[in-house]
């Protein structure tokens, strides 16, 4: 059993997409409310069989939120986990009775420059569960088509080029999750609200690999032979002061430098448990993404 009248942010995005294909899937018969910021594309949700109202909202304001959720049981926040402390004042007092909140793994970085502020959000919405029911949802990093922002850009760069640079051994571990396996783990655990409200849950992907094991199995599939330039974490670091020092507007930062050093994989036993969350392995998963990359630089190519 699931909610009847359900609120949702973030539909439009890359994991929401697959969310609505759970919702469709599933035939869900209740009513949808899309909370769309201006100016966003919509074809998705016009294309949808299900019964979907769409509402313009700013989620940075509480009187744009109360009216768009008013009358909703249940929200289900995809988008940005800086907007969830906002969201859930207003859900508590529109009369929402389950927030699930999608955050990130990230909160659990020994580096506070990456998780000090994702724990204080967190923090200050526990006290909320006596008023309204709150589960929170933490996926690692995301994958799978061509709107991901990471490993598409990867992708890119090993395709393009023969020599790739490491910070460090790149023994580091990651357990990147595809935007799919997430939009039906946020269906199952709507559906099974008795075991799942309340609770919160790791979703990473089905295996944990090396940093260097990734990109070996990207440029393996692409076709292309790699030389792993591995750079001292030491240098490293001193490199990425010097680039600092030198550019005024630098894109990355010593702390970001540092943490390629660190293991982010996740067991996902207690959503196996709960809600049978069964996410695909990388090197099945990745495969449909560089499908994706190939054919669009074969198009490009062609114009």
């Amino acid at each position: 059993m699931y909610s009847k009248h359900l609120a949702v942010t973030g539909i439009t995005g890359h994991t929401g997409g697959f969310f609505l294909d759970s919702l469709e899937n599933a035939k869900y018969n209740g009513s949808i409310r899309a909370l769309v910021r201006a100016g966003s594309d919509l074809a998705r949700i016009d294309a949808s069989p299900l019964s979907i109202e769409r509402v313009v909202v700013q989620l940075d304001n509480e009187s744009s939120l109360l009216g768009a959720l008013e009358g909703c049981d249940t929200l289900v926040h995809i988008a940005n986990i800086g907007f969830s402390e906002m969201v859930v004042k207003a859900a508590v007092k529109c009369g929402v009775r389950w927030c699930i909140l999608v955050h990130t793994t990230g909160c659990f970085s020994r580096f506070k420059g990456a998780s000090a502020g994702y724990n204080m959000i967190e923090e200050n919405l526990r006290p909320m569960r006596g008023r309204i029911a709150i589960t929170i949802l933490r996926p690692t990093m995301i994958y799978g088509t061509s709107s991901d922002k990471n490993m598409f850009k990867l992708i890119d760069y090993l395709y393009r080029h023969r020599l790739f640079p490491v910070f460090g051994d790149g023994r580091n571990l990651m357990q990147p999750v595809h935007a799919r396996d997430l939009g039906r783990a946020y269906f199952l655990v709507l559906a099974n609200e008795q075991v799942t409200s309340n609770r919160e849950y790791n979703l990473s992907g089905g295996d944990a690999l090396s940093y260097a094991e990734i990109i070996q199995i990207i440029s393996a599939k692409l076709g292309r032979k790699r030389i792993l330039i591995r750079v001292p974490i030491g240098l490293s670091i001193t490199l990425a002061r010097v680039y600092i020092f030198l550019v005024k507007k630098a894109k990355i930062s010593v702390e970001q430098v540092m943490r390629m050093q660190e293991d982010k994989a996740f067991g996902h036993e207690e959503a196996r448990r709960d809600f049978g969350y069964d996410p695909v392995r990388f090197s099945q998963g990745i495969s449909g993404e560089i499908e994706e990359y190939l054919a669009l630089k074969k198009r490009a190519q062609e114009t």
